[in-house]
C-alpha cells in the first residue's frame, strides 16, 4: 500500500512538473510567436486548403479520410494534401502524427496552435466573411 501511495505521488508530482513547464513555454511562444502565427495565419489564408486541413485534424480522422472529403467538397486532390499535413506537420509544427491506424495515419493538433490561438483566429476570419 505504501508503496502505491509513493507511486501516486511521484505521478502527482511528474504531472505538475510538466504543467509548469507548459506554462512556461506558452508564454515564451507569447512573447516571441508573433512572426510565426502572422506567417501561419496569411499561408492559411492564401491556402484554403491547409486552412481546412488544420480545422479537419481531430486525432480520429486519418489522413485519407481528410484528404478524401477536401477532394469531395473540391478544395484539394487527394494527392495535394499531403503536402499540406507535411507543412502544418514538419514547418509549422501546428499538428502531430500519434499513430497509425489500417486506414492511414492520424493526427491531432499540438499545444503550439492553442498558445498562437491560430483556431480562435481563424474562427474570427470566418465570422467576418459570413458577416460581410
Amino acid at each position: 500500500m505504501a508503496e502505491s501511495d509513493e507511486l501516486f505521488n511521484e505521478v502527482a508530482q511528474l504531472r505538475d512538473e510538466v504543467e509548469e513547464q507548459g506554462a512556461m513555454i506558452g508564454a515564451l511562444v507569447h512573447i516571441g510567436g508573433n512572426d510565426l502565427r502572422a506567417q501561419i495565419l496569411q499561408d492559411m489564408e492564401k491556402d484554403r486548403a491547409l486552412r481546412e486541413v488544420y480545422l479537419l485534424v481531430d486525432g480520429k480522422r486519418t489522413q485519407g479520410e481528410i484528404a478524401a472529403d477536401l477532394d469531395t467538397r473540391g478544395i484539394a486532390k487527394k494527392s495535394a494534401v499531403s503536402l499540406k499535413f507535411e507543412k502544418l506537420a514538419e514547418d509549422y509544427g501546428l499538428i502531430q502524427h500519434v499513430r497509425r491506424a489500417k486506414a492511414g495515419k492520424i493526427y491531432r493538433r499540438t499545444r503550439l496552435g492553442r498558445t498562437l490561438k491560430i483556431d480562435r483566429a481563424l474562427d474570427k476570419a470566418k465570422l467576418k466573411k459570413t458577416r460581410n
